[in-house]
């Protein structure tokens, strides 16, 4: 094996559970462990179990942390309360995406940003570039892992093994508990459009953890999920890839998250130029799209509209739940806005597909 690639501390776990491996940015993560639409399904019906320690997590502390925090993102944490966490893009200064994460508040001197894998290194030198002398930057990425505990179910199985203050947790708002001598962290986070949970722990425990998850769980239906289920998961809601959806030439307000960038909180990196996009408008918007018929759609497949390549596929799938091909992709203004009919090319031939609204699915939590 390659041994520039790294492994979570689950990766025997992984292997054994007969997960089929593929190399992610990086990591040796499982691909599936029973089929992608098995594993999909049960999300939605029951409960997942996904292993994403692959995923950065920098903390940033000190006296200096709230305002070094609102200068990086596009959001506002000023009234964000403790033990509350909030979605947020990171811009360069011309508007770019560099990253979208999660923030978590553990006081006004800390917090946490959960990133990317593929771009944490990134992350992390964009970071320490803008630290002041007040502030701390600790990179705990090699150290702490995290689970997902994720579908209709999980609140039964965090209610059984952490109880009921977990169990009652609002939506992004996350607890510090410890168990059987674990210290963690435990979050109503998730990616996938249901109700459910990311906890993390330490690497030294996340076996332990993983195991009493599954064996707590198994009355609820509890399963592996591997990285294709999360994928087709978080489609289905409507959820952003960054490298696919996201990255740095586009602005949050091209990929309809422009619902993040707070204009009236003081000076952040990339307000100037994002001000100005917002006031003149860009040419091309991120749309959603079912296939009204046949043909799977696929990252990079040609979006068509009267024979004229308008776009190209960001994000493409067979949605288990509908049992039809869903979509998403960047198109000129005016076909989104009219939801004109458009056509996805498919090695060679045009397949008819509708502009639709996100989730796919009726009932996902956003």
């Amino acid at each position: 094996m390659d041994n520039s690639y790294k492994k979570t501390p689950l990766y025997d776990a992984h292997v054994c559970a007969g997960a089929k491996i593929v190399d992610y940015y990086g990591f040796k993560m499982p691909l599936q462990y029973d089929s992608i639409i098995s594993e999909h399904k049960n999300v939605r019906n029951n409960v997942g179990l996904f292993d994403i320690s692959h995923m950065g997590e920098i903390v940033i502390d000190g006296k200096g942390a709230t305002e070094l925090v609102q200068k990086i993102i596009t959001n506002d944490v000023s009234n964000l309360p403790d033990g509350k966490a909030l979605y947020s893009p990171i811009c360069d200064e011309e508007g770019g995406t560099i990253d979208d994460i999660i923030v978590y508040k553990y006081s006004l001197e800390k917090y946490m940003f959960v990133v990317n894998c593929a771009t944490t290194k990134r992350d992390l030198k964009w970071i320490s570039k803008l630290k002041t002398d007040n502030t701390n930057i600790i990179n705990l990425s090699d150290k702490v892992s995290l689970l997902a505990v994720q579908g209709p179910r999980s609140e039964e199985v965090i209610r059984l093994i952490f109880g009921e203050k977990c169990a009652s947790l609002s939506r992004f708002q996350f607890s510090e508990v410890t168990k059987n001598e674990m210290k963690l962290t435990i979050s109503r986070t998730g990616y996938t459009g249901e109700d459910g949970f990311e906890i993390f722990v330490d690497n030294s425990h996340c076996i332990r953890l993983w195991n009493i998850l599954l064996e707590k769980g198994r009355d609820m239906g509890i399963k592996p999920v591997g990285l294709g289920a999360r994928d087709t998961l978080r489609l289905e809601a409507g959820y952003l890839l960054f490298g696919n959806e996201i990255d740095d030439f586009i602005t949050p307000m091209e990929a309809g998250i422009g619902w993040t960038v707070k204009f009236e909180k003081p000076d952040f990196i990339g307000k100037e130029s994002l001000s100005k996009a917002n006031k003149y408008g860009s040419k091309r918007t991120l749309i959603a799209f079912k296939m009204i018929d046949k043909g799977i759609p696929r990252t990079d497949n040609e979006i068509v509209h009267q024979n004229n390549v308008i776009g190209k596929v960001t994000s493409g799938t067979f949605s288990p739940t509908l049992e039809i091909g869903i979509g998403m992709g960047y198109v000129l203004n005016h076909i989104a806005e009219h939801k004109r009919q458009i056509s996805v090319r498919i090695r060679g031939t045009d397949f008819p597909a509708k502009i639709t609204n996100t989730p796919f699915t009726k009932d996902h939590k956003r």
